[in-house]
């Protein structure tokens, strides 16, 4: 998720400057004061934990380390507003560094029952980007064994749930994030990485998980962290500890943020110019202002199979890392114009339409609404803290109000685009490395994906030498019959394979893909742990003990979208892989008449910090 701050946001008719920093701009949120803690007060008790063994374990390791895992119990049957058993799980705080209890990461751990994890030895990471979003609050959006997702009645049980494959690890990190707690000092990703390897050997020695395999995963500013720690646990050359087999990334950043927004935010509108239904003349603005300020032929040059060369780290349309040059700032430009059109649009799923649903969690699509009476958040509640152990005292938040980087600054992203000599390594290490993306992401738009992967060396070789156009097949699974929780099949998307990476496209998904698409994140996972060979594979779920057998109408190599078509773009070809971001004059809209944006923008100046989770 990603919400935006600009200190500086482009001029509208009437001359208002405005702050895209979405707490700011609803001043009506931040306007209501609510102590967390009053709501659920007297509701808050004592919750017995499970006193079972830990079944992860092996009967030698149980008897031994019953007493230091004990604390973390969580019983399963006792999460408020859950009325089922959500199976055995362990959370807690463990510090950073040693025994020093100052600066401690929050955790929420689900071993898995599946024979394969344990004959395998594995445990799996998730963390949450933001910089400063909570991964157990995607646990319980997106991939946690239970959900309480926006416009849902009450949790269920998640039956894409990542622990139904593989031992789990939620983490909140870095320090500042979630429930986790003491003095932020990560100045850049190596500090992150160093704080989190602390905390791992804490974690590791805790549940005697010596040995196991690790493999690293996160979505959107995890682009950011997840390569980071992964490339530092490589380099410690312990496997007892840090034995990283594999990294998946969904809808991530990966380096300075024009890369995913202002660069390819004309081709993006072009391509979705019906979910837009921007009026012709601001269309061509945009267009306009992409061609002067060099984003088209950056595009052009460089979106291009094999890669021209090595991307340049000073970025077309930038004064610096932080600012755009006047008329350059496109992507806020956008955002605005679609408000106009669409009061509920979202960056994270440009379909989303009003009403905004009920969010327990209060993130609302990044508006942090919550409707009158709601009370606090599921994680702020005292009776929710006390049940997963989590520090009562603490607010929580989805995304954190206060800076999780010394100065509000990760040294980290000024690198240059997708110059991160980590994400390499972790390929060439591993040769199991998956990043995917949501075409219907607009906070961070794929093209940005596609130019990072044609900017790294890895195997040897510049970016991919062939378009990513091979079909992304998804088996028919059961369970759609349960209007509960639905997930799509068949070819819905694209996919491409080189030298130990894997990109995937995916059709129907926005910057949440575990949550719109839990199948393809699911058969992600499969595909990483090794027990499926690609996503051209049309072998069952191997947790679908009821598959229906059936193969997609379009089968694999077909489709009801031309997954594999091209689209000329000057001298180049660029694949028009799921999502297309061949750049397309848009000169040719359509008209809109009264339902067009009324004026145009002027276009400014523009500084834009994000938190991308």
């Amino acid at each position: 998720m990603r919400w935006i701050s600009a200190s500086l946001v482009p001029v509208w008719a009437a001359s208002v400057l405005a702050t895209i920093n979405w707490k700011q701009f609803h001043p009506e949120l931040a306007a209501r004061q609510i102590d967390p803690r009053d709501y659920v007060a007297a509701k808050a008790a004592p919750v017995e934990k499970r006193q079972a063994q830990p079944l992860f374990l092996s009967e030698q390791t149980q008897t031994a380390l019953t007493s230091s895992f004990a604390e973390f119990a969580v019983n399963g049957s006792g999460i408020p507003e859950v009325d089922f058993d959500v199976g055995e799980s362990y959370a807690g705080l463990l510090p950073i560094e040693g025994n020093d209890t100052s600066n401690q990461l929050y955790f929420w751990f689900f071993p898995s029952t599946n024979p394969a994890a344990q004959e395998s030895k594995e445990i799996l990471i998730w963390l949450t980007g933001g910089p400063g979003c909570s991964s157990v609050g995607e646990l319980l959006q997106e991939n946690g064994p239970f959900l309480w997702q926006p416009g849902v009645f009450k949790p269920f049980a998640n039956k894409w749930s990542w622990h139904h494959l593989s031992n789990v690890v939620w983490v909140d990190q870095p320090i500042g994030s979630g429930f986790s707690q003491g003095t932020v000092t990560a100045k850049d990703e190596h500090d992150v990485a160093r704080q989190f390897l602390g905390f791992w050997r804490n974690f590791v020695d805790t549940f005697a998980l010596q040995g196991y395999k690790v493999y690293v995963t996160g979505s959107s500013y995890s682009g950011m962290y997840t390569p980071y720690i992964a490339s530092a646990m490589l380099d410690a050359n312990d496997t007892a500890y840090y034995n990283v087999s594999g990294m998946m990334i969904f809808d991530g950043l990966y380096s300075k943020e024009p890369i995913s927004t202002d660069i390819p935010v004309a081709a993006f509108i072009s391509q979705w110019k019906d979910i837009f239904a921007f009026n012709d003349s601001f269309t061509q603005t945009i267009q306009t202002a992409a061609d002067q300020c060099g984003y088209t032929a950056y595009l052009e040059k460089y979106l291009a199979f094999p890669p021209a060369g090595v991307q340049p780290s000073a970025l077309p349309g930038q004064v610096d890392d932080n600012n755009a040059k006047a008329d350059c700032g496109l992507f806020i430009n956008v955002y605005l114009a679609a408000q106009e059109l669409n009061p509920c649009f979202s960056v994270y799923e440009i379909a989303s339409r009003c009403p905004l649903a009920f969010d327990p969690l209060g993130f609302a699509s990044g508006t942090f609404y919550t409707p009158a009476g709601a009370g606090p958040v599921y994680f702020d509640r005292a009776d929710v803290k006390a049940a997963i152990n989590a520090p009562v005292n603490q607010t929580w938040e989805f995304c954190a109000s206060q800076p999780v980087f010394v100065n509000n600054t990760d040294n980290s992203q000024n690198a240059g685009p997708g110059s991160q000599p980590v994400i390499p390594h972790v390929i060439d290490r591993t040769k199991n490395v998956i990043l995917g993306h949501g075409s219907q992401d607009f906070v961070l738009i794929a093209a940005g994906t596609l130019l990072t992967i044609q900017n790294l060396t890895f195997g040897g070789k510049l970016g991919f030498q062939e378009q990513p156009t091979a079909p992304l097949y998804i088996p028919y699974h059961s369970g759609n019959d349960d209007l509960t929780q639905v997930a799509g099949a068949g070819v819905i998307g694209t996919t491409h394979t080189e030298r130990g990476l894997t990109y995937v496209g995916v059709a129907p998904a926005g910057h949440f893909l575990t949550m719109d698409q839990p199948a393809v994140a699911f058969r992600g996972l499969e595909i990483l742990l090794g027990r499926v060979e690609n996503f051209q594979s049309t072998v069952p779920f191997t947790t679908d003990t009821n598959s229906t057998g059936e193969t997609a109408a379009e089968t694999v190599g077909g489709g009801n979208r031309t997954l594999g078509s091209s689209v000329g773009v000057g001298a180049q070809t660029v694949a028009s892989s799921v999502p297309t971001m061949a750049v397309v004059r848009a000169g040719a809209g359509r008209a809109m008449g009264g339902m067009g944006v009324g004026v145009l923008v002027a276009l400014g100046t523009v500084m834009v910090s994000a938190v991308v989770f």
